[in-house]
């Protein structure tokens, strides 16, 4: 036998060897009782999946369960997918340890630095194959935990590759590819209110539409994870449908808005809503897109969702993206479209992502419902004043805002973590006064409300000139009233605070065909990836407007339907049909703020 064939032959027994390995892969998003931790998906673009987080605002949240059936019994090396999130200090804040049918394993998680694949140590499952599994929160301080792989092979390291680690995860999690999700008229991607909007707009008009959605709930920004009050001007009566009284940034008064959003939503009989699904990527047949594959973040079921429309409602513009249209982000240059509030060199600055909270007095200290008690007093937190320095306020706004000079989408993460340091680091500066004794955190966002990242380009691109001298658009369906609002750093200590340039404008129109792709035959915008400039998108971005966009695209696509025609053929031909049944939900274009 020669040397290659014996080589040949031992490479093939490696592969065979590596292929029967015995091995379980368990997702902690998967977990059945999530306890106090919850499912955070925001940013699976860098670093690849869901994960639970310990979102305890400093108490230690209560432990997330689950129940592993393994093919067989023996000794597992186990590796733990987790990270340190303040790396740059020796203080941890985010530590767990995991538990093994009720025997605590020694060892605490959540102190390596970025995400990694952490090696443990090995555990033994007895005859029932069967592994009580959970993850015990130390801290309260957003630790967290993505995943948990056994192996009988201490070698079987997983892999750290993105690309090479969601083939990995399909494989061993057993996942089939996506099943046929129904047969729909429009997909709309994205819940929040632009989305809604349009999935609102296109059911009333007879359209079956599917709502796809990546978290639990609908609203996006307005929703009650984030809490972000709506304003702009309420053009059409959908608006005014999903829209309530205003109510301040953080509020709890969010939750009754919610439920407003997902009754309006939800008595549509042709909407299809699909919670905790996610997008990740677009099928095409020349310039048309057919088809859109998406994963349910806790179960990781593939769906694929095919349609002769579609509207990108996710607000990063993803759906665009994938399918190759041109989109910016960032900030033009003023030479560019003639711009006097853009920099004179176009850079990659938008605006930033926010995080609100606020607080609460307890009136009663000596109340033995320790609820009441919780939290008023306050731990030292080191990790966390470098950011916060001596800044003091007892309820988060608008202006508690970061990443202006990072990516929005693929640095979110750390724009996130940034914003719970700054928040932490100033808690702890309010309670060391004693007329703040009786205060104690109420809500915290985990889920951030963005501001700016891709915008697709359309037929046409708004900008200042569009919004300062409000040209009448014949195709102008969007209008608004509101002043063109650019954030900028605040400069200074506090890098977590920036501040407003405001433009004073008059109501302007906003053109259809900045709703739809000039790229893809069949793909609608609504919401902030609609195509404007960064100045032009300044005044627009906010909630009222961008759900007008999307009762737009929902009656446009009602058109295309009757017609058999493309969203640029509406602009083309139809015009005249879209002014008349728009004209009939008019609702007074009343400002809201």
């Amino acid at each position: 036998m020669t040397r290659k064939i014996v080589l040949a032959l031992m490479l093939l027994a490696g592969h065979l060897a590596f292929a029967q390995t015995v091995s379980v892969l368990v997702e902690t998003e998967s977990f059945n009782e999530k306890g106090g931790w919850v499912v955070d998906q925001q940013f699976i673009p860098s670093m690849g999946s869901p994960y639970l987080l310990a979102h305890g605002m400093g108490e230690p949240v209560e432990n997330a369960k689950t129940s592993v059936s393994f093919p067989e019994s023996g000794k597992y090396y186990f590796w733990v997918r987790t990270k340190d999130w303040v790396p740059d200090h020796p203080a941890t804040p985010g530590t767990f340890k995991l538990i093994f049918n009720g025997k605590e394993f020694n060892q605490s998680f959540g102190v390596n630095e970025g995400w990694q694949w952490v090696a443990a140590g090995k555990i033994k499952v007895d005859g029932s194959k069967q592994l009580q599994i959970e993850l015990k929160d130390e801290t309260g301080f957003e630790g967290r935990c993505d995943a948990i792989y056994f192996s009988k092979d201490k070698n079987d390291h997983p892999p750290v590759d993105l690309e090479e680690m969601t083939s990995w995860r399909k494989e061993k999690l057993g996942i089939p590819p996506p099943q046929n999700a129904g047969n729909f008229d429009l997909v709309v991607v994205g819940g929040g209110l632009a989305g809604c909007g349009a999935a609102v707009a296109a059911a009333r008009q007879g359209l079956k539409v599917a709502l796809i959605n990546d978290r639990p709930i609908l609203g996006g920004n307005a929703s009650k994870e984030i809490r972000v009050h709506t304003e702009g001007l309420e053009f059409y009566t959908i608006v005014q449908e999903l829209s309530t009284e205003h109510y301040p940034n953080g509020d709890a008064e969010a939750i009754l808005a919610n439920d407003t959003i997902e009754n309006v939503v939800r008595a549509e009989k042709n909407i299809h809503v699909f919670p905790n699904t996610r997008a990740y990527a677009v099928h095409k047949e020349g310039t048309k897109i057919t088809g859109v594959d998406c994963f349910n973040t806790h179960s990781h079921k593939e769906s694929r969702f095919e349609a002769p429309l579609f509207v990108d409602a996710t607000g990063d513009g993803w759906i665009g993206y994938w399918a190759g249209c041109e989109v910016h982000m960032g900030r033009e240059s003023r030479e560019e479209f003639g711009e006097s509030l853009a920099p004179e060199k176009g850079d990659g600055m938008t605006m930033g992502n926010s995080i609100l909270w606020n607080s609460v007095k307890i009136e009663n200290l000596g109340n033995t419902n320790p609820e009441n008690n919780m939290q008023v007093g306050w731990q030292e937190v080191p990790w966390a004043m470098d950011v916060a320095k001596d800044y003091k306020a007892t309820r988060g706004e608008w202006f508690w805002e970061y990443g202006l000079f990072l990516n929005t989408i693929y640095d979110a993460e750390e724009i996130r973590d940034h914003m719970f340091r700054a928040i932490y680091g100033n808690w702890y500066n309010v309670k060391q006064d004693p007329e703040n004794a009786n205060l104690k955190l109420k809500w915290m966002a985990y889920v951030a409300g963005r501001r700016e990242s891709r915008r697709i380009m359309g037929d046409y691109v708004l900008k200042e000139s569009d919004v300062i001298n409000r040209p009448d658009f014949k195709d102008g369906f969007v209008e608004e009233a509101r002043s063109i609002d650019i954030h900028y750093p605040r400069g200074g200590k506090y890098d977590f605070l920036t501040e407003a340039e405001f433009t004073r404008i008059q109501q302007y129109k906003i053109p259809y065909r900045c709703l739809y792709s000039k790229d893809i035959d069949n793909l609608f915008m609504a919401g902030r990836c609609f195509s404007a400039t960064h100045v032009g998108l300044g005044s627009p971005r906010v909630m009222h407007t961008t759900t007008q966009m999307g009762v737009v695209v929902g009656y446009a696509a009602a058109v295309c339907k009757e017609n058999s025609c493309t969203p640029r053929d509406v602009y083309k031909y139809h015009l005249d049909t879209m002014s008349e049944r728009l004209d009939k939900i008019k609702s007074g274009a009343k400002f809201k703020y």
